[in-house]
């Protein structure tokens, strides 16, 4: 089995379920609150785990029962800890939530310990990064710790499979140095400057893979995913279940196609199969990390 790195962010969600979203000035009473262990770093890690991968996680928490909890929690998952850090004297990452009656939200984080993730961390972790397989990157950290990964993997010849969330532009550099990039329709928008339609991806798929990445997945929400390379440009359907939380369905998505991937029985469309499978069954239950299945549940809902 290949081993997976995952450097990213970890935040803790607070949510209150409320009658609709208050507007500026307006106090919203008799909402429901949560709390879940969130951050697309550390869902992607889950992800992976509970799919099968060998998986070790690079991130950073605050000295807080908040992040303490969330360190438990990815142990518990099988997850190798030994480079996680804990920042003094800063809170673990926070996701301030409000989700209304039809299920719109709007959200409000606040890195904390997420944005001290440093380049010197990553050099002090250099050779578990000759030691990985593939690494799986996503954009809650600071976007020059992600430069700085992709150079150091860059020249130890790594595999990076990179999620561009939140959504922004990206340099060359980090381009060229993807063999995939998984990422949704407002991304790629981002990415080439262009709209994405049923009509014109493969178009724009092959405007991304010009910058550098070898695959590009396109992910589609409940219509599956798009893959485009030099061999193959197929779509590849979702699995039909009652939605109820979307959240965390594309960090699942992530950590499943990365376990899949490196299986190295499975083709990309195969490992894409998997992943949708992955990510259709997040969506059936509520939370971020409660809602990512394990390996046995993918495999009974593939068969």
């Amino acid at each position: 089995m290949g081993k997976i790195l995952v450097i990213g962010s970890t935040n803790m969600d607070i949510i209150a379920m409320v009658d609709h979203l208050p507007v500026p000035g307006e106090t919203v009473g008799n909402g429901n609150l949560a709390r879940a262990h969130g951050g697309k770093g550390a869902n992607q890690a889950v992800a992976a785990a509970r799919a099968g991968g060998d998986v070790t996680f690079i991130t950073c928490i605050g000295e807080d029962d908040d992040g303490k909890k969330m360190a438990d929690g990815f142990r518990e998952d099988g997850i190798n800890t030994d480079q996680l850090s804990v920042i003094s004297e800063v809170p673990t990452g926070t996701a301030l939530i409000f989700v209304d009656r039809n299920g719109e939200n709007c959200i409000a984080v606040a890195p904390g310990a997420n944005d001290h993730l440093s380049n010197a961390l990553i050099d002090q972790a250099e050779e578990v990064i000759k030691d990985s397989d593939l690494i799986l990157l996503q954009l809650e950290i600071p976007y020059n710790t992600i430069q700085h990964i992709c150079k150091i993997a860059s020249r130890h010849q790594k595999r990076i499979m990179l999620n561009p969330a939140p959504a922004r532009e990206l340099d060359e550099d980090v381009l060229g140095s993807l063999e995939y990039l998984v990422l949704n329709e407002t991304e790629a928008e981002i990415i080439v400057g262009q709209k994405v339609t049923d009509d014109n991806m493969e178009e724009v798929c092959s405007a991304i893979q010009e910058l550098g990445p070898e695959h590009i997945i396109l992910t589609l929400g409940s219509r599956g995913s798009y893959v485009f390379d030099k061999e193959v440009q197929q779509y590849v359907e979702s699995f039909t279940v009652k939605a109820l939380d979307s959240t965390a369905a594309g960090d699942t998505f992530c950590g499943a196609f990365a376990v899949s991937i490196l299986n190295g029985e499975q083709d990309i469309i195969s490992a894409v199969r998997f992943a949708n499978a992955a990510g259709a069954l997040s969506v059936t239950r509520q939370g971020a990390q409660t809602s990512i299945p394990g390996l046995e549940d993918i495999n009974q809902l593939l068969a």
